[in-house]
């Protein structure tokens, strides 16, 4: 059977689940498939429901996805139950909401227990794919105008014909300072995850817990020095007194991107965290108790994999993104934000080398790591962008592979309506879409969708115009525009630079518009030296106003 859509998504993980949201909430056709029985991937099949970073930066459906599990909770505080994250949930609740917002939308249609068998290309072009049934009794072909791949290993990556990489580039390749001399051709280690339950109470910090003999692979669960079984299980308390299991030495080392070794690698995961519970029940009796969380029980659905193959993208994301962002033309093209640190799961992989991660900022994720070279018809999302396996550290967590599905599923949707290829879409008119789903561009806390001159500063931004504080605060890092500090004279020098120069990337609506723009920044240059400095926020939003809003936001296609 064969069946047309506007847009086909490969997967309902995290970012594929949050692209088939935006597309649909664009009015396009959707169609989704996945072969697991849940939507949401990390976030809720694989377990790992607690957030990792952008806790001040909720941008578009990651916020809005917060918003709903407070909502659900009964506010902020209540997902503040384990130490590892702000943000806490049943993995359940998770699954419920994002299945809430499919539901709501009539364009989108959801197919779980279907997998892809195959990729359907015509020339340089993906036309589609093609899917058989969990039960392997039904088959459909599916053709698409655009085809997001957002599965969760990058099988349609490789079932596309899409050059991919995975591991770590050498040094020479990327001109990363921090990469390995030698190219290291190994994924992330992975988890299989576990949702158990736990008494209200906790855990006795006097009590002993399990112990393990001398060379078991969980001896130094606690560390060095050890901290106490109950601060190690707080970790990941879940709310409704669960506790989700997902700490480093829970990790497996496996080419679990290869088909014929997955089953085997991933069950030996799975295996591992078995005997971690088996170890809480011996000592903890009926405190641990093992809730149906998940379909099968207490283990997730789906392993945790922290690394996917990788396209070769129309850009590719280095470090230097990260550790220069005034340098870098990242900003440019933002679709995504992030204040993650570089960190990497590979204590278990004999073969990997020592690493000196470099201290980062927080930082923008361009739109051209979303789209192939050299093929048309088609994004990819997820774990599967073009960044190097040491930018893979911080672009694998929750919040950011959400935006950058909203971001594919925003791009899709305007092909389709624009009638133009991915690769050639104009990135400030994605960029509008994006603001009106109140994402952020670039990662500044103090300029969120609330701020009156939200957009203005946010294209301010992206275009040079004004530019960001960083600081780098370890698992937390940083970014401000402020807005309301007073416009300096060097700000405003390069406001005018920027406005007279190519950094505006074509953004200029007309050369009237342009000229007027140019004229405000001179003029608050002299307000400054005279003593009369505008509010950086009054500075974008008079800039805005005239390069995009009072030419009609035509300037919003360009770039």
């Amino acid at each position: 059977m064969r069946e047309r859509t506007d847009v086909l998504i490969v997967g309902a993980s995290a970012s594929g689940t949050c692209a088939a949201v935006q597309a649909g909430r664009m009015g396009r056709r959707v169609i989704v498939c996945e072969p697991s029985p849940w939507v949401g991937g990390m976030l809720t099949a694989a377990g790992v429901s607690a957030i990792d970073g952008n806790n001040m930066l909720p941008s578009g459906l990651w916020g809005e996805f917060r918003e709903a599990l407070r909502a659900h909770y009964g506010g902020a505080d209540r997902l503040e139950t384990g130490w590892v994250s702000n943000t806490l949930f049943d993995p359940r609740v998770g699954e419920r909401i994002l299945r809430l917002w499919i539901n709501a939308l009539d364009t989108v249609d959801l197919r779980l227990g279907w997998r892809c068998t195959a990729v359907e290309r015509a020339g340089d072009r993906i036309t589609g794919a093609r899917f058989v049934s969990a039960a392997g009794s039904q088959q459909r072909s599916i053709d698409a105008t655009v085809t997001i791949l957002a599965d969760e290993y990058g099988d349609g990556v490789v079932a596309a014909g899409l050059p991919w990489r995975v591991g770590l580039e050498a040094r020479d390749e990327t001109g990363e300072p921090a990469a390995p001399e030698v190219a290291l051709p190994h994924p992330q280690d992975f988890t299989w995850c576990a949702t158990i339950g736990a008494p209200p109470s906790g855990f006795a910090d006097a009590s002993p817990g399990p112990t393990f003999a001398p060379g078991d692979e969980y001896e130094r669960i606690l560390g060095d020095p050890p901290i106490t079984w109950n601060r190690l299980l707080d970790y990941g308390r879940l709310p409704g007194d669960l506790l989700m299991l997902n700490w480093p030495t829970q990790d497996c080392y496996g080419d679990y991107l290869d088909p014929s070794t997955r089953a085997e690698v991933t069950a030996a995961g799975r295996r591992k965290t078995a005997r971690l519970i088996r170890a809480l029940a011996g000592a903890y009796g009926s405190a641990i108790r093992r809730p149906r969380v998940y379909p099968g029980g207490s283990y997730a659905l789906i392993p945790y994999i922290r690394e996917a193959r990788r396209i070769r993208a129309i850009a590719t994301m280095t470090t230097a993104a990260l550790t220069a962002p005034h340098e870098s033309s990242a900003l440019l093209s933002s679709v995504a934000v992030g204040d993650y640190p570089l960190d990497h799961h590979r204590a278990n992989d004999p073969h990997a080398p020592r690493i000196d991660f470099p201290s980062i900022s927080a930082f923008c994720v361009p739109y051209g790591v979303l789209v192939p070279a050299g093929t048309g018809g088609v994004l990819v999302a997820e774990k599967s962008i073009g960044v190097t396996g040491l930018v893979n550290g911080c672009t694998r967590l929750q919040p950011v592979v959400m935006q950058l599905g909203q971001a594919a599923g925003a791009a899709a949707a305007l092909c389709v309506s624009l009638g133009c290829e991915p690769g050639s879409l104009p990135v400030g008119v994605l960029q509008s879409v994006l603001l009106d789903a109140h994402a952020y561009l670039v990662p500044a806390i103090d300029a969120p969708a609330s701020h009156a001159a939200y957009r203005a500063l946010h294209w301010c931004a992206t275009h040079g115009v004004l530019g960001l504080r960083y600081r780098s605060e370890g698992w937390a890092n940083r970014a401000w525009i402020d807005p309301d500090e007073p416009l300096s004279a060097d700000a405003a020098a390069r406001a005018a630079a920027a406005l007279e120069g190519d950094a505006s990337h074509g953004a200029r609506a007309s050369h009237e518009a342009a000229r007027i723009a140019c004229r405000i920044a001179r003029e608050a240059g002299q307000a400054v030296r005279a003593g009369r400095p505008p509010a950086r926020h009054e500075f974008a939003s008079r800039i805005y106003g005239v390069v995009v809003e009072a030419s009609g936001g035509s300037a919003r296609s360009s770039g």
